[in-house]
């Protein structure tokens, strides 16, 4: 009998493609179960085709409205609420089951020898406007807490790696590049996602104070929970999370104090006759038990329609919210401060050297309690911010055409009937030759101006136009005008430098001592304070006003940095040293860009070519560590600059001089003062020597703009001190 197998050439090909299927099988299967990796270096290629990809899509419904519209159907009038939280909100004792389930897996691998740890639940949680499938946020506080940058992310990674080999979380997500790294999992026993992070503790009591609000006023949580739920039908609560609960509960909070009857009081009038807590210069302290009478006796449904109504015609571009307030302020109003309620904030900005509020880019929310915090921050692109608006809108329009008919069928509307901003066609930007008047990139909007340090993409018509022209056409700046205790160190250094009195010290005089020092320091601190390599490029004589580098950076020295204080040389030193020591650590965020300085009317401006990723390293740096610690580092350079002028007033007074001496000091060329205060505060060390062949900042002690500070001063009355040293470290 013949035999019926395959002969030996027969079986090889089918060995073969077997071979080759169980290969793409695995290469597929490890594709599916590859982490995403957040990483600022990711190509922009990548990151704008998955957010296209998604956008055209169709968003997927929540799982909790067919639920909530047969609930909702089924409702006796009256009973709307309890149909409405039936459905979307679970019961507490499957909160309580479902979270120690959670925290008892959690503790298994956050446990640390001899370091104990304790979980401490925030968010929605907490303040009771938990939905079904909402997530849930932890807090984890170590003993030995663990406040550097550095050591929270090597947290991240070791937990991280103990929850691979656990069973009970999956889909683990390493966020280290947010302003809160944190490490997101999916707890597989109750399949909820959990955000856990070691540095947010402000969040736990945000949360308690969210709790209090609703416990006061039944028709507040109601309210908050109906316009939560519908943001997430309506795109404005998107999985993209470019705008988050905690803004639209303060958007609501606001607007129920601005009534004309208010439900609730301003968060100020809430902190009289209560212990006060302090937090820096902030009062933390509301109470726990909210004590008010209100004479608003509207029922929910009119008041969700008059929220509809009221942020329908709000102004987000000039209008200030601000639940601290508890009225309609604007943004004028705040940079002119004449808002009485925020006195605080004004002092800790101008006295105690604060960062101020940085309004914007899309709208401005002020923290209750940070009151120098902008939470509205999160909201960065026009898309969305044109989407909330046409939501509001939108639903006001519906509200007025249910208007008579039962609530429950309003509501349901309001859940169904959402709509999408209508695209506009695209249309080729036009490119004026040699003008500022330059196109917007696509999905920015131009940031507010606020009163200190902040960022703007427009060139007013009255400024000078940038050298060159960017490739799209478009300038990032950053605007710094002058505060009062900048200008009030500036007039002490003219006192002390007009020890006869004979000339008058004008504020216009003060004033421009302030610009041209500042041009000089702000390169001196990128340079010494955060290690960035600022190289000088060339520019047409014609617009030598403009100073034009080359901003080149390989390392990151101040994110979580302690607060920086410098009032005299020996606080110049350290800071210097211990940027140099955080260089050691290596934490990498690389950016190249060439930037450019100039004073505009009476304001520092640098522009940046807005070429740069959205949320790559520069934007960053800018938002992390530039707006936030500069005007500390420039005060402190301001004091030195004054420390010094005094010693040499106090040399002077002690030796008496002849005339032909004075005339020879006088005539001292500046260089000498600018590189004995290079000397005293030497930059070139073995540690930077070595960073300098990866890119490090090669700074150099011969005095580089010692000669732009002769050219600043020369010829003018306050020109008396030019052996005075304009500042601390000079040299370039």
């Amino acid at each position: 009998m013949a035999d019926q197998r395959p002969s030996t050439s027969q079986q090889r090909p089918q060995q073969q493609q077997q071979q080759q299927q169980q290969q793409d099988q695995g290469k597929l299967q490890n594709r599916n179960n590859r982490k995403r990796r957040l990483s600022m270096n990711r190509k922009k290629g990548n990151k704008k085709g998955a957010r296209k990809q998604q956008e055209e899509g169709p968003e997927p419904r929540s799982p909790l409205l067919e639920p909530l519209i047969q609930n909702l159907s089924a409702c006796q009038p009256q009973e709307e609420m309890q149909a409405l939280m039936a459905a979307l909100q679970p019961t507490p004792a499957d909160v309580d089951i479902a979270l120690n389930m959670v925290k008892y897996d959690l503790r298994r691998v956050l446990v640390m020898p001899g370091n104990q740890a304790t979980i401490y639940e925030f968010g929605s949680i907490k303040s009771g406007l938990l939905m079904k499938d909402s997530d849930l946020d932890f807090y984890v506080h170590y003993a030995r807490e663990k406040n550097e940058r550095e050591e929270q992310t090597k947290l991240i990674h070791i937990i991280c790696s103990r929850m691979d080999k656990d069973p009970n979380f999956a889909n683990m997500v390493k966020i280290v590049g947010a302003k809160v790294p944190l490490l997101r999992a999916v707890h597989v026993r109750t399949n909820l996602q959990c955000d856990i992070n070691f540095s947010n503790a402000r969040g736990c009591y945000n949360s308690k104070f969210i709790y209090a609000v609703m416990k006061f006023d039944a028709r507040i949580h109601h309210l908050t929970l109906i316009v939560k739920f519908w943001a997430q039908c309506a795109y404005i609560l998107t999985p993209h999370r470019q705008m988050n609960s905690y803004c639209l509960i303060m958007m609501v909070i606001f607007y129920l104090q601005t009534r004309k009857l208010p439900v609730i009081p301003s968060v100020e009038d809430m902190q009289h006759g209560i212990g006060r807590i302090n937090f820096g210069p902030w009062n933390l302290g509301y109470p726990q038990e909210i004590t008010y009478r209100t004479w608003n006796v509207n029922s929910v449904r009119e008041l969700l329609v008059g929220f509809f109504k009221y942020y329908s015609e709000f102004d987000f571009a000039g209008n200030l919210i601000s639940p601290f307030v508890g009225r309609l302020c604007s943004l004028e109003e705040l940079e002119k401060k004449t808002i009485r309620e925020l006195a605080t904030y004004y002092r800790a900005v101008e006295r105690e050297d604060y960062p101020a509020l940085a309004t914007g880019p899309c709208i401005s929310i002020q923290d209750p309690f940070e009151l120098n915090v902008n939470v509205g921050k999160v909201l960065r692109t026009n898309a969305l911010l044109e989407q909330m608006k046409y939501s509001f809108t939108h639903a006001y329009a519906v509200c007025q055409r249910f208007q008579g008919k039962e609530f429950a069928k309003l509501l349901i509307a309001l859940f169904t009937e959402v709509e999408r901003f209508p695209k506009q066609p695209k249309q080729p930007p036009a490119k004026p030759a040699g003008t500022a008047a330059a196109a917007k990139p696509n999905g920015t909007v131009d940031p507010q101006p606020g009163p200190s340090g902040t960022a703007s993409n427009s060139t007013p018509s009255s400024v000078p136009a940038p050298v060159g022209v960017p490739k799209n056409g478009c300038w990032y700046k950053c605007r710094l005008p002058p505060i009062e205790n900048e200008l009030y160190l500036v007039k002490q250094i003219l006192l002390v430098r007009e020890r006869d009195r004979k000339t008058i010290i004008t504020d216009e005089r003060v004033r421009q001592l302030w610009s041209e020092c500042m041009l000089d320091f702000i390169v001196d601190i990128l340079r010494k304070l955060y290690m960035v390599q600022v190289e000088p490029i060339d520019t047409p004589p014609a617009e030598s006003a403009i100073r034009t580098y080359l901003l080149t950076c390989a390392r990151q020295v101040f994110i979580a940095r302690k607060r920086i204080n410098i009032s005299n040389e020996q606080d110049l030193k350290r800071e210097i040293e211990i940027s140099k020591e955080r260089w050691a650590k290596n934490h990498a965020m690389k950016f190249k860009t060439r930037a450019e300085m100039v004073a505009v009317d009476g304001a520092i401006e640098l522009r940046v070519p807005n070429d740069q990723p959205k949320n790559g390293p520069f934007r960053l740096f800018i938002d992390t560590c530039f707006l936030v610690h500069i005007r500390k580092c420039l005060r402190g350079y301001f004091m030195v600059m004054l420390a010094k002028a005094e010693e040499k007033a106090r040399q002077a007074k002690a030796v008496p001089v002849t005339s032909t001496a004075t005339d020879a000091a006088t005539a001292m060329p500046v260089t000498t003062a600018a590189t004995d205060v290079a000397a005293s505060v030497p930059v070139t060390t073995a540690a930077t020597d070595a960073a300098t062949a990866e890119t490090v900042p090669a700074q150099t002690e011969d005095g580089g703009n010692s000669e732009t500070l002769k050219q600043a001063t020369a010829g003018k009355d306050d020109a008396q001190p030019l052996n005075d040293s304009p500042g601390p470290g000079l040299s370039h």
